[in-house]
């Protein structure tokens, strides 16, 4: 871990003077002076500091020019897991400066600790996205460093998991990107769950214990309704942890498979959907075309909404607002322009499949 720059020396100095009002220094190993409230004393050398650095003690001088480049006051040395960080010396009265010193000390202690945790966080995030990125890729991974990233995230090699993937859509704002990854690790926070990743340009990808998850599932369905119109989530079949690829395969084919937006798509709930999946992107386009292409987006949505409804007549008429006589005469326009009647289950099989497909191919 780097030590104190000059930078964040400055902004202590500074930060000190606004207390006691007298010229600090902040001096390095080698008795250099990195940052003063005195310009002119920058990268200048200071005998008493190089001194206390090199003895690490405390060092007082009660007279000006007692020693090169000094003046009195005293030099207190910064110490940061037995190691010399450097020394901050203050100008004045010794007995009505030792205490600032003392501040200026703890400040940096302060300082230095809220980096290194910031560090070990880091390394912490970089590890376990090695680790994720490695078993959804079916990667070799070193058995000590996997099993100890594991048991930091509550797992092992025997864990039963299901990988959930939260996918962005690709046309959203950026400038808005961080409000949704923010909603996005603050729900798997929510879900005491913590072994997940980004993984660029637009998926998140978590790795949850499947009894866990399945008490949580509650937080996933709030996250996509929240932001129905942005993202998708998929849930992958139930595994063992090092069968993690085969789980992260399968969230991917719910995802493709989900049923509209604003909903979690479990992979074990898909029947029809993966015959659906299977298909083509040529066949696709050219089934849509044969049979929905006489149709409007208008009549298209009415078909939608009439399945959804299970065909009953008066659901879908009441969820439409309009009257059960309106909704025959528009199936029977239906009939007449594609050749397929909505009512017929040979017919509707057709349309409906048409349908799933169209909606498969626009996500």
């Amino acid at each position: 871990m780097e030590m104190i720059n000059s930078t964040i020396a400055q902004q202590i100095v500074d930060t000190v003077k606004d207390v006691c009002q007298q010229n600090i220094n902040f001096i390095d190993a080698s008795g250099m002076i990195i940052a003063s409230t005195d310009p002119q004393r920058i990268n200048t050398f200071h005998e008493i500091g190089y001194r206390a650095a090199a003895t690490a003690t405390t060092i007082e001088v009660t007279e000006d020019d007692s020693f090169f480049g000094t003046k009195k006051g005293i030099n207190i040395p910064v110490m940061y897991h037995d190691r010399l960080v450097a020394v901050i010396g203050i100008s004045g009265e010794v007995e009505e400066v030792r205490q600032y010193a003392c501040l200026a000390q703890k400040i940096t202690n302060i300082i230095l600790r809220e980096r290194e945790l910031e560090a070990l966080g880091t390394q912490k995030k970089n590890r376990l996205n090695y680790v994720i990125r490695g078993l959804i890729s079916n990667e070799q991974i070193d058995k000590a460093y996997l099993e100890e990233t594991l048991a930091e995230n509550g797992l092992n090699d025997k864990t039963i998991c299901r990988v959930v993937v939260v996918r962005l859509d690709a046309r959203y704002n950026p400038n808005n990107l961080f409000m949704i990854q923010s909603a996005i690790t603050q729900t798997f926070v929510q879900m005491d769950l913590s072994c997940y990743r980004y993984s660029y340009p637009n998926e998140y990808i978590l790795i949850a214990p499947n009894e866990r998850l399945s008490h949580q599932m509650t937080a996933l369905k709030q996250l996509a309704k929240e932001y129905e119109t942005v993202l998708m989530i998929g849930v992958g079949s139930a595994v063992k942890l090092m069968q993690s690829a085969l789980s992260y395969q399968c969230a991917q084919m719910a995802i493709e498979c989900c049923k509209k937006p604003g909903t979690v798509t479990l992979y074990d709930t898909l029947d029809y959907e993966l015959l659906l999946g299977n298909v083509s992107p040529h066949n696709r386009e050219a089934y849509i075309k044969k049979v929905l292409q006489p149709l409007t987006e208008q009549e298209i949505e009415l078909l939608e909404c009439y399945y959804e409804e299970e065909m009953s007549l008066k659901a879908t008429s009441e969820r439409l607002y309009i009257h059960k006589n309106s909704l025959q005469y528009r199936l029977n326009s239906i009939r007449e322009q594609t050749g397929y009647d909505p009512r017929k289950f040979r017919d509707a099989v057709v349309l409906y499949s048409a349908i799933k497909l169209r909606a498969t191919g626009d996500r």
